[in-house]
C-alpha cells in the first residue's frame, strides 16, 4: 500500500475551506475567556463565601472534565433547554435550525475561561499587594489600578502559559467534527473516508495543525517581547528621572 500523494494535492484547497471554522473557534474562544477568565480569578481571589465557591466549581469541573465529554453535554442539553424558554416566552424561534457552530463557540469559551482563569490566578501573584494599596493611596479607582498597573505587570508573567494553552486550543479545535460542523479535521476525516486514505489525510491534518501551532506561538512570542520592551523603557525612565 502506497502513499496517495494526489489525495493530498487535490484535497488540500477543500480542506483549507475549514480554515475559517477552525480560526473563529479559536479565536472567539480566546477572545471570550480573557475577560471571564480574568473576572473569574478575581472572583475566586476575593475569597466571598458564595461567588469563591461558585468559581472554583466550575473552573474545576471545566478543567476536571474530558473536552469531548463538555462538547456532548452541551450540545446535547442545550438545545432542549433552550426549546423550553423559548416555548414558556412565546418565541417564534427553530432552535434546531441554530448554526452548530453557535454550540460550539459556547463549549470552547467556557473552557478556555476556566483554563485562563488558572493562568491568571497564578500571574496576579506574581505582583505584590503593595502595588494595589499604592495605586490606591494615589487617588486611581480599582479598575484604574488594575487596567494601569496590575494587569501589564501580571501580563508579562502570564504570557508563556496563555501561549500555551493557547496552543491547546488550537489542537482541541479539531473536536468541533463532532459537533458536525466541519473544520480542518472534519473536512479530512470526510474526504479520507471515500477513498480509504486515512494515513494521507492525518498526514495533512497533522501539517495543518502543526503551522498553526507555531503560528499561534509565534503571535504570543510577539507579544512578549513587546511587554519585556515596554517594560523595559519604563525601567530606564525610572533611572533616568531617579
Amino acid at each position: 500500500m502506497g502513499f496517495n500523494l494526489a489525495y493530498i494535492t487535490g484535497s488540500i484547497g477543500q480542506v483549507l475551506r475549514g480554515l475559517p471554522i477552525t480560526l473563529t473557534v479559536v479565536l472567539f474562544s480566546t477572545a471570550a475567556a480573557f475577560p471571564l477568565g480574568f473576572l473569574l480569578a478575581l472572583l475566586i481571589r476575593k475569597r466571598s463565601r458564595i461567588g469563591s465557591r461558585l468559581g472554583a466549581l466550575f473552573v474545576s469541573f471545566m478543567r476536571g472534565t474530558p473536552m469531548i465529554v463538555q462538547i456532548y453535554v452541551v450540545y446535547f442539553s442545550l438545545p432542549p433547554g433552550l426549546v423550553f424558554i423559548a416555548e414558556q416566552l412565546k418565541l417564534p424561534v427553530d432552535v434546531y435550525k441554530i448554526n452548530p457552530l453557535a454550540f460550539c463557540l459556547v463549549v470552547f469559551a467556557l473552557n478556555t475561561s476556566a483554563v485562563f482563569c488558572e493562568i491568571f490566578r497564578s500571574a496576579l501573584h506574581t505582583v505584590g499587594p503593595a502595588q494595589m494599596e499604592a495605586a490606591l493611596s494615589n487617588g486611581l479607582t480599582e479598575p484604574q489600578a488594575y487596567r494601569r498597573i496590575i494587569i501589564p505587570q501580571m501580563m508579562e508573567a502570564a504570557c508563556a502559559p496563555l501561549a500555551n494553552a493557547s496552543i491547546e486550543l488550537m489542537k482541541n479545535s479539531s473536536l468541533v467534527f463532532y459537533m458536525t460542523v466541519m473544520d480542518i479535521m472534519g473536512i479530512i476525516k470526510t474526504t479520507a473516508a471515500e477513498g480509504y486514505n486515512y494515513l494521507e489525510g492525518y498526514t495533512l491534518a497533522w501539517v495543518i495543525y502543526l503551522v498553526l501551532c507555531y503560528g499561534v506561538e509565534f503571535i504570543w512570542f510577539l507579544i512578549e517581547k513587546r511587554l519585556k520592551n515596554r517594560k523595559a523603557g519604563g525601567n530606564l525612565m525610572e533611572k533616568r528621572y531617579a
